[in-house]
């Protein structure tokens, strides 16, 4: 699998860049959105690649962001969804607005992409609401920390309760903003 690629820009169009790398050009399809993106011609460019295989080709799919990557083969894990349904989706509405307008409900926002029926846009919602909640953080970033650090401990064979305990008195005794390996070896310490 191609998970990147970075090179030469050698063309662009409003659907597809021809990227040179190692003297090799791959043609590189992406939305429409990363065109408005793209640095000029003879400019490296650097792209989240994805690697479709199909019975007659195989198509490349590339990206600016690692996070629109992720989406798209999170939209071509829905049934009926394929690259080209999941790019056009991509090309109608920026990221933020198609999150948006899945955690709302909006089937009026998702019918207006082209191909989009209100069933597929209903289904869609349905699939993608819990996905999308689950991946962006509840809580404040200390709250999301010390659950991440009780989550570690747990993992390590610790109780939820000695996990817990442990944390907390991790945090409560040093000043300072810690990050989560820190967090943890500091808990590691109070058990």
């Amino acid at each position: 699998m191609i998970h990147y690629l970075k090179g030469k820009l050698v063309a662009k169009s409003p659907t597809f860049v021809i990227v040179e790398v190692g003297g090799l050009g791959y043609r590189v399809n992406f939305p429409l959105s990363t065109y408005q993106a793209l640095p000029p011609e003879g400019s490296t460019v650097s792209l989240y690649t994805h690697l479709h295989l199909r019975d007659d080709g195989i198509d490349l799919y590339g990206f600016l962001k690692e996070e629109e990557k992720d989406f798209f083969l999170l939209l071509t894990s829905l049934s009926k969804i394929g690259p080209k349904s999941a790019l056009r989706m991509l090309s109608s509405l920026s990221l933020p607005e198609f999150k948006k307008a899945v955690k709302a409900g909006d089937l009026n926002a998702l019918v207006r992409i082209p191909g989009i029926g209100r069933k597929t846009a209903q289904r869609m919602v349905l699939e993608l609401k819990d996905k999308i909640e689950a991946e962006e953080p509840q809580g404040s970033g200390k709250e999301v920390l010390t659950k991440d650090a009780v989550a570690a401990l747990t993992s390590l064979g610790y109780t939820r309760s000695e996990a817990d305990k442990a944390v907390r008195t991790a945090l409560s005794s040093v000043r300072e903003e810690m990050d989560l390996p820190e967090l943890i070896k500091e808990a590691l310490r109070c058990i």
